[in-house]
């Protein structure tokens, strides 16, 4: 997949990036279709529907709950609460004891965090998944000891695309929304880094339904790998374990110019 950069702000010497936080179902993990499955198990087994995963993917961006919500809502017949409540919490127990350690990461995530844990670099996730599954998520992957802090659903007073779930994980890293990058792959997220003050980088392998979702951001990318060398090439001579800049003095990249 291409790369390519978009709305580049370029930072002066005090807009150094000294964290880098994810987004975790879309941008960390492809997450989609072991949860789908576990839904769609839930509900043939009471005779419901089964649905096409792509059709719960936006609703995946708000969290695992939403994401069953709308299952139930692309039923042909309509659902009570008190069943809704019941098939939720199967749903949720399914998925946990089987669906969630077989979500897999996207390709060259492990070697981006390996990459930017040696610049010295501060790293944080930002989901609005709950805390238990993100925690048991990242443990099943072997990538929990790689990030410095994890704020999940519940942990702010607002989910994403609210301001106050990144700006309590910057807090807690200690780290200024100015020194910050924000990794998402959603138009929540997306909001959430612009409401924030944080770049915004648009992982395009996710699940928005169109690029322009992603906008504002600094660059977009559709492989790990691109990630990794945007942030090198734009260090300069200045890069070092506890500091990742920007060129002072780039050249301009047109909204459609291919990134090399």
């Amino acid at each position: 997949m291409t790369l390519y950069v978009r709305n580049i702000e370029y930072m002066n010497k005090n807009d150094h990036i000294r964290a880098v936080i994810f987004d975790v179902d879309g941008t960390l993990f492809d997450t989609l279709p072991s949860l789908s499955a576990a839904a769609n198990e839930v509900l043939v087994q009471v005779g419901r529907q089964a649905v096409s995963a792509s059709l719960l993917q936006s609703a995946l961006n708000e969290g695992l709950r939403p994401l069953f919500h709308k299952a139930i809502a692309l039923q042909r017949e309509a659902v009570d609460a008190q069943t809704v409540t019941q098939l939720e919490d199967q749903f949720m127990a399914r998925y946990l004891r089987h669906g969630l350690a077989t979500a897999p990461l996207f390709a060259g995530v492990a070697d981006a965090l390996i990459a930017f844990k040696d610049r010295g670099l501060r790293l944080g996730v930002c989901t609005n998944r709950d805390r238990a599954s993100t925690a048991a998520l990242l443990a099943a992957a072997g990538i929990a000891d790689s990030f410095d802090a994890v704020v999940g659903l519940g942990d702010a007073p607002l989910p994403k695309p609210a301001a106050e779930p990144l700006l309590l994980l910057l807090e807690r890293l200690r780290v200024a929304p100015a020194n910050a990058l924000f990794v998402g792959d959603s138009a929540l997220d997306a909001r959430c880094a612009q409401l924030s003050g944080v770049r915004f980088a648009a992982h395009l392998g996710g699940y928005a339904e169109q690029a322009q979702d992603l906008l504002p951001n600094v660059l977009s990318f559709g492989r790990y790998q691109q990630l990794t060398h945007w942030l090198l090439d734009h260090c300069g001579d200045s890069f070092s374990p506890r500091q990742l800049r920007f060129a002072t003095s780039p050249q301009p990249l047109s909204m459609n110019q291919e990134y090399l």
